[in-house]
Order: C-alpha cells, then sequence, then structure tokens
C-alpha cells in the first residue's frame, strides 16, 4: 500500500462568514491511496475556528507523522474506507449499510455576509442553513421566511451565544425555526441540556462531536436532539460508530462537512443515506468552491465520484507522496 498527496488552495465564489471564522479560500489536503491496481480517496479539510488542526499539521501528519493531525486520520479512514468499497465493487454508502436510493433533503448553508434572500434566488434550494450571531438572528431569518414562506431553514450559532443572549434563540423558536445548531460555546453541555427544555425545536450539536469518545459524552448528557456527524472530522468508520450510538439512543443525526471538494462531500452524502439522518448538508461543492476536482463516477463504485488531478491544475500548492509511517 503506498499513496500520495496533493495540497490544494481554491478560491471561494464568495467569502463564507460564521460566527467561528471567515474564508476566501479553501486550503484542503486530497489523499489517495493505492494497493496498486485500485485507487480509493479522501480528504483532509481543517477548518479555522472549527478543527484544532490546520492544513500544515495535515501535511506534516502524512508525510512525516510528527503532528497527529485528526482530519489527516479522517483522510487516511475515508481514503481506505472508499478503497476497499471499490475493490468489493460496491458504493461508499452499500458498504458502510446505508441506502443508496433513501433522500434526505439537502440544506444550503448561508453564512453571516451574505444576504440569504439574494443568495437562494433561483436555487431550488428546499432547506437552509442560516449561519447566525447575538444581533444577527431574528432579522435574517425573518426575511428569508418571508421570501420563501416554504422553504425549511435551520439556524447555526457555531457556539456564538451566552446564556443571558438565548431570547432571540427564543423567539426564533416561535417563528418555527427547523432545528438550532450549536447556540452555545462546545463545551457547555450544561446550557444545551437546559435550552432543550425551553424549545420545541430540536436542538443539533456539532462542534462538541470530534470522537466517539465526545459523542458518548454529549448523549449521556442529554445535551442535544440531533448528532451532527462530519466524517470529514472523525473519519467514516467512526462516522459510522457515532450513528449507530445515536440511533440507539433515541437521537437522530445531521450529515455534514467541513466545505470540501466533491471528495469528501461524497462520505457526507453517504452518511445522509444512512437510516435516522434528520437533515444534511451536503450542497454540490460549487456552492462555495470556484473550482472542481473531478466528476462524478460513472460506474456508482466506491465514493461515487472521479478525482482528476489534471483538474487540480492553479489550485495545487504542493504534493508529496505519503509517508512510510502511515501504514505502520
Amino acid at each position: 500500500m503506498d499513496g500520495h498527496l496533493w495540497e490544494l488552495a481554491i478560491p471561494l465564489r464568495r467569502p463564507f462568514a460564521s460566527a467561528a471564522a471567515t474564508i476566501r479560500e479553501r486550503r484542503v489536503v486530497i489523499v489517495r491511496v493505492t494497493d496498486g491496481s485500485t485507487a480509493g480517496w479522501g480528504e483532509a479539510a481543517p477548518y479555522p475556528g472549527v478543527t484544532p488542526d490546520s492544513v500544515d499539521d495535515a501535511v506534516r501528519t502524512l508525510v512525516r507523522g510528527s503532528v497527529l493531525s485528526p482530519t489527516a486520520a479522517a483522510a487516511i479512514d475515508e481514503a481506505t474506507a472508499d478503497l476497499e468499497a471499490r475493490r468489493a465493487d460496491l458504493s461508499l454508502a452499500q458498504s458502510i449499510g446505508a441506502s443508496g436510493s433513501r433522500f434526505v433533503p439537502t440544506s444550503v448553508a448561508v453564512g453571516l455576509d451574505e444576504d440569504p434572500v439574494e443568495r437562494l434566488e433561483a436555487t431550488g434550494a428546499a432547506a437552509v442553513k442560516l449561519k447566525v450571531r447575538p444581533g444577527e438572528d431574528i432579522g435574517r431569518f425573518s426575511a428569508l421566511r418571508e421570501a420563501h414562506p416554504d422553504l425549511t431553514i435551520g439556524v447555526d450559532g457555531n457556539g456564538s451565544y451566552e446564556w443571558s443572549e438565548r431570547e432571540s434563540l427564543l423567539e426564533l423558536d416561535r417563528l418555527g425555526v427547523a432545528y438550532i445548531e450549536q447556540p452555545f460555546p462546545s463545551d457547555d453541555l450544561e446550557s444545551h441540556t437546559a435550552f432543550r427544555d425551553e424549545v420545541v425545536a430540536p436542538v443539533a450539536l456539532d462542534e462538541p462531536i470530534d470522537s466517539v469518545n465526545a459523542a458518548i459524552r454529549v448523549i449521556e448528557a442529554g445535551a442535544c436532539d440531533v448528532i451532527v456527524v462530519k466524517p470529514a472530522r472523525i473519519g467514516i468508520t467512526a462516522a459510522r460508530t457515532v450513528h449507530d450510538l445515536a440511533l440507539a439512543s433515541g437521537h437522530r443525526i445531521k450529515a455534514s462537512g467541513l466545505v470540501e471538494t466533491g471528495i469528501g462531500r461524497a462520505f457526507t452524502r453517504a452518511v445522509a443515506a444512512l437510516p435516522g439522518a434528520a437533515y444534511s448538508d451536503v450542497a454540490e461543492a460549487s456552492w462555495f468552491l470556484a473550482g472542481g476536482v473531478g466528476s462524478s463516477g460513472s460506474d456508482g463504485v466506491g465514493i461515487g465520484f472521479d478525482p482528476d488531478p489534471d483538474a487540480f491544475g492553479r489550485y495545487v500548492v504542493r504534493e508529496s507522496p505519503l509517508g512510510s509511517r502511515i501504514w505502520d
């Protein structure tokens, strides 16, 4: 087994702002592993203000193993799962026990710097995840609801609210928001638990779910109704485990990503096909990115996406073989 990586810097179509960070380009690391005849693909997508690692950490891990990068570990897990699915002539969704025919409405994310009504014009989207923070919530939601009365609208605070600032979140609940994601800081499970008793809308937690053990802590605390599962953060193997734990404890899941290319988003799409997935953030990569890295696969095996190194083109910052320690 050996492999290769490409670090890419792909411009965004427009800046994307959340309470965590504003990004104008997406720096990711594409990983290919091969057994000599079959290749599998994954993507390390560290996100400023969300994941604890950087793209440099991911590259160092993949080349030298000198830094423990969780998104690099997730990328290797993804690529290995894709390789194994292709060997078995299965789609990735089939290989993790999902139904490729199951449909979950896809929500598109609208950043804080964007006019939500203008952004949604002519998209045909059935659902939206609206980024909010204190002072930028009720007005944004109300304008979008007025323009699109039948649209499913969830909100994501990225941990920007304090307990004393929750009144606007309670108003959003009264206005019929579909879900409220990560209103309080990730380490404040107590506030999330108490908040569930005050609202009708499901409460979703994202940022704390960085491992299987973290998911167990959130479930045991009773801190949410919906577990956000991001294979880009924890890998596809752990994502399936978290899904199973969530369903066994009566929770639903939301399949989500980290603004990846079509490679990373294929793993989120597979998670969205699992039973118990109530929501998903798997809009096409072109919703955010100004350039692509391949095309939909024609044979339906593996991730259902055919990466093309030639398409990486001018986005390549550096490339390198994977280090031998990756296979130790």
